[in-house]
């Protein structure tokens, strides 16, 4: 099924059984992408200057504490100071807060096959110099050396999850959504994902969570799992959710919400990717009901028809939670 599209993209193993501070002392070939990679989010924000006193009281608060070890250990693998880490790893929901609107955006849907959902996602991300494009991770975390018990797609120095997947329970992928909501003191949307992927036993399990969940900022988040009809769309803002389940086979997102009752949709003016959010939708979901792709290659092809893929989008990747695979292609001129 997706094995005629093979990874591009280097894979590394995160063992879950050892010290939370020790699980990513394989980091090391990274270290310089990693370190490259941190400067950019801090810089991109504004710098810590102004959040350091209270950075770590929030992650104490609000991280769940083997992943603030986990960042500990990033941070001493690169010879970075902790905060920054933290910090690079909060870049998606100090975007809320700081940013007038998001960089970070998606198109992704969900489409049945013969051998189950299929998961695809384009993701479109303005930033440092290719580096989310050339540095990607496929991250396999596992026990007691067996098959992952989750897999992420990532970069170097980020422990958390925008996209990944759990064989035979479910696949997920953030799409960036801004409402007129207030952010919140609350976990941090990218280590629920992560804390979803170890914890939720199926695909309805993964779904109600990430509905209910009290989160710190907005997002769709595109849910699939092993079995024909499990597709959805979790859209959040930090104290509301709604699912939105498929039609016609399928179920689509871009970066604006579809079913949030009165979400109060943040102006678009002047952002790209927001305003780019219908187009790609309104082309996505005319390729998908002409013809619905039954296999990963069909899926890259609507990922890169020219009305759905952005300048910008520097991951495409297709993701079945029934096998458990995770294909990823890097467009050329991402960046």
């Amino acid at each position: 099924m997706l094995a005629s599209m093979p990874p591009r993209v280097p894979e590394l193993d995160v063992d879950l059984d050892v010290p939370p501070d020790r699980r990513w002392d394989h980091l090391g070939p990274w270290r310089q992408q990693a370190r490259k990679l941190i400067e950019f989010y801090v810089r991109d924000i504004g710098g810590i200057e102004s959040f350091g006193p209270s950075l770590r009281a929030y992650a104490e608060a609000y991280v769940p504490p083997e992943l603030v070890e986990e960042m500990r250990g990033v941070a001493r693998i690169l010879d970075v100071d902790e905060q920054d880490v933290v910090f690079a790893n909060l870049y998606y929901d100090a975007m809320k807060i700081v940013l007038a609107s998001p960089t970070v955006g998606c198109t992704g849907f969900a489409v049945d096959t013969a051998s189950g959902p299929l998961h695809a996602r384009n993701l479109d991300w303005t930033t440092a110099e290719g580096l989310l494009a050339s540095e990607t991770l496929i991250l396999n975390f596992r026990r007691a050396g067996e098959a992952p018990l989750y897999r992420t797609v990532g970069w170097p120095g980020f422990v958390g999850c925008l996209s990944g997947l759990a064989k035979g329970r479910f696949a997920v992928t953030l799409n960036a959504a801004m409402s007129e909501d207030p952010p919140e003191l609350a976990p941090p949307m990218c280590f629920v994902l992560r804390q979803t992927l170890e914890k939720a036993r199926d695909f309805a399990e993964a779904v109600e969570t990430l509905r209910a969940v009290e989160v710190a900022s907005d997002s769709l988040l595109l849910v699939s799992g092993p079995v024909a009809g499990q597709m959805a769309v979790v859209e959040r803002s930090p104290k509301r959710g709604v699912v939105r389940g498929p039609e016609g086979g399928f179920v689509l997102s871009t970066n604006h919400y579809r079913a949030l009752p009165e979400s109060g949709t943040a102006t678009v003016a002047g952002n790209a990717l927001a305003e780019t959010s219908c187009g790609r939708y309104e082309r996505a979901e005319e390729l998908l009901g002409r013809s619905p792709p039954c296999d990963a290659r069909g899926c890259f092809e609507v990922l890169g028809d020219p009305g759905v893929k952005m300048t910008s989008t520097v991951q495409q990747m297709v993701l079945s939670a029934g096998s458990g695979e995770v294909v990823v292609v890097l467009p050329e001129r991402a960046g």
